[in-house]
């Protein structure tokens, strides 16, 4: 039952990301649940709970996106995996060093993004994505982390109430 509800969970925020989260852009920028996701279950449960999923959702979204193939799966994967690995060697908890690990987290994310596109796809990106947008995508993810933790946390609890013998 624990992972019928996590794909579920998967479920509702790639739904939710592709469709009403839109609605909520600031500058053509929208918070990646996907990442937070990520970054969640790297802080919460073991390495491969971090690096599991971060490959899991990476898969799809890339599969999802039309674009290039394996940009999400290399930054979700990667991110999953260091996170995990550094909160055996920090103290992680309350908002502030969620905060920072959202942020180094959206960054790293923006940045695997930005120099995929430049090197291997030969596009173009604004020069204002790495000054302008990829800030406020930080700053997005980091507002919606706290919010999104507790829930994550509530329903982590139902289930750990309910699914024990």
């Amino acid at each position: 039952m624990y992972y019928f509800v996590q794909a579920l969970i998967v479920v509702f925020l790639l739904s939710a990301q592709t469709t009403w989260l839109k609605l909520f852009s600031f500058n053509g920028v929208t918070p990646d649940l996907a990442l937070i996701w990520v970054v969640y279950c790297a802080v919460r449960y073991s390495w491969m709970g971090g690096a599991g999923p971060g490959l899991a959702i990476g898969i799809t979204q890339d599969s999802l996106s039309g674009g290039l193939l394996g940009v999400n799966t290399f930054s979700k994967t990667l991110i999953g995996y260091f996170f995990s690995t550094l909160k055996n060697k920090l103290f992680i908890e309350g908002v502030i060093p969620m905060g920072i690990f959202l942020a180094l987290a959206s960054i790293f994310d923006g940045l695997v993004f930005y120099f995929s596109t430049m090197t291997i796809l030969k596009g173009e990106v604004a020069p204002s994505f790495l000054y302008q947008m990829l800030p406020v995508y930080s700053v997005y993810n980091v507002l919606i982390a706290p919010v999104m933790f507790m829930t994550l946390d509530k329903i982590n609890g139902w289930l750990k109430l309910h699914t024990q013998p």
